[in-house]
């Protein structure tokens, strides 16, 4: 994903870290050995007799080192057949080069990759369901996948007032699930389209969307659009973020506007998420047969900053910790934009299903505001919202199941008045009174009540800090004593 990480640091948008610095940590013994070893010989393509013996003694060293460790069953051979947590121990073990080659060796075609999904059992129709239904009793579909959108920002309050009013509101006012396990591995955000509208677990080392060969045979979108529906998706972002522009069209839209068909200028960082929603509305205006609608935000994209260009909220001026502030700001407009939007497709299509999700946590995580989430073993579990507003208004609010991604679509098509046959191990979200089955996570199968329970009760910890982590603990002992 290299295109999609320069992209994102030029909005200064990726991850910073303190424990990022551990990359450098050999730059000055390098240079070290540069310039006092290497610096006369680098216009000379021979190496002094001594140099070819210690490469040579090297080699001849690892490689007795290697064959202990297979003898032992920890060798990068062995911890490659582990496909979730192999990657792991082969980057604490041999670093990151190694596992690069590791990755190119096993998925040197599409084929492996793609034969790596599992799309769990066979669902379909009811009987009673046939084809011959007219269009006009199908419902209409909006799905508004919202960008950085944490389980506990819905819920989070400042100063006795919440952050975001309106999207609160409904967690009494929805079919409500509180916590949604998110897939957001190796395809990052897009991971988050990709197994809602496929209803399958993405990949771990790969982003799934930019399988050139991959057919999406499991997309709902697809099935929509045989059925007539029009299926359209926006984004605010660039087209050719993640392939969206291709893969979206091999899924089954029927159009998709990014922010250059849309004729929107960048600010901060893609189109603003109102003018993404007026503009849908526009198009959802225009169409004459049932829709399916896909829609992803982006101002609240991180750093929280694009906001700031066209939105304020003074009530969070005073807030110390500039991330937070910035995280507040940008889902008090982003929850302003949506309830504009909600409302108005709500009075002029009341046959329309509303699906309100987040995409992944924020890395937000401090004594100001914890995102949902926690580490197991060596998996990381995060959660987002899921809000399903009905045509019939019902009201539910799940207190003892997560919810998937995986249950977005037997849920559009439960709901369609078609006849379907999709394989899913995702369930209809309004089915309440049935209990879900466990949900497939990085090769492991997890009880939807355990992981409702374990992320309620999980309270935030601050971490350690790094220099009392690494550092001999009489020296941390030393350094504690005179801060104090």
């Amino acid at each position: 994903m290299f295109k999609e990480a320069m992209i994102s640091a030029s909005h200064f948008a990726n991850p910073i870290s303190v424990q990022l610095l551990v990359v450098f940590i050999d730059v000055p013994v390098a240079l070290y050995i540069f310039f006092k070893c290497f610096k006369r010989e680098v216009k000379s393509t021979r190496l002094p007799f001594l140099r070819n013996a210690i490469i040579g003694l090297s080699v001849a060293i690892l490689l007795v080192i290697e064959i202990f460790n297979f003898a032992n069953g920890q060798s990068v051979v062995q911890f490659m057949d582990d496909r979730y947590s192999g990657e792991t121990r082969i980057v604490e073990r041999y670093g990151t080069v190694v596992n690069g080659i590791v990755n190119i060796v096993q998925n040197n075609t599409e084929e492996k990759l793609i034969n790596q999904f599992n799309y769990g059992k066979n669902i379909s129709s009811p009987s009673s369901v046939t084809t011959s239904k007219s269009t006009s009793q199908q419902p209409n579909y909006v799905v508004i996948q919202v960008e950085s959108m944490d389980s506990n920002i819905v819920k989070q309050k400042y100063k006795d007032s919440y952050v975001m009013p309106y999207l609160s509101s409904l967690m009494d006012n929805s079919v409500y699930y509180p916590y949604t396990l998110s897939y957001h591995k190796g395809g990052g955000t897009s991971d988050a389209e990709f197994s809602v509208i496929n209803s399958v677990e993405t990949l771990d080392s790969f982003p799934a969307i930019k399988l050139s060969s991959y057919s999406y045979p499991n997309s709902v979108v697809s099935k929509l659009a045989k059925a007539s529906y029009n299926t359209m998706a926006f984004h605010g972002n660039v087209g050719t973020f993640y392939n969206r522009n291709i893969a979206f069209s091999k899924m089954g839209f029927k159009k998709f506007y990014d922010i250059s068909s849309m004729n929107y200028d960048d600010e901060g960082w893609g189109a603003p998420d109102d003018k993404v929603f007026s503009f849908a509305f526009e198009k959802i205006e225009k169409s004459t047969t049932p829709f399916y609608t896909h829609i992803i935000t982006m101002t609240s994209h991180g750093p929280f900053e694009s906001a700031r260009h066209y939105y304020n909220n003074k009530a969070y001026d005073d807030i110390e910790n500039e991330i937070v502030r910035n995280y507040y700001n940008s889902f008090s407009y982003v929850d302003k934009s949506i309830k504009d939007f909600v409302e108005k497709i709500q009075a002029k299509y009341s046959n329309t299903y509303i699906i309100i999700y987040g995409d992944h946590t924020p890395n937000v995580n401090s004594q100001d505001f914890a995102q949902a989430s926690f580490i197991e073993g060596d998996k990381y579990f995060e959660f987002v919202p899921m809000f399903l507003l009905t045509p019939d208004h019902k009201k539910y609010k799940e207190d003892s199941f997560v919810a998937s991604f995986l249950d977005v679509s037997p849920t559009i098509l439960a709901t369609s008045n078609l006849s379907y046959n999709v394989k899913t191990d995702g369930k209809s979200l309004l089915d309440t009174e049935i209990t879900p089955a466990n949900i497939p996570f990085k090769g492991g199968s997890f009880d939807r009540s355990w992981l409702f329970n374990t992320i309620s009760n999980h309270k935030y910890v601050e971490e350690e800090p790094l220099w009392r982590k690494y550092l001999p603990s009489f020296i941390s002992s030393s350094l504690i004593e005179r801060h104090k």
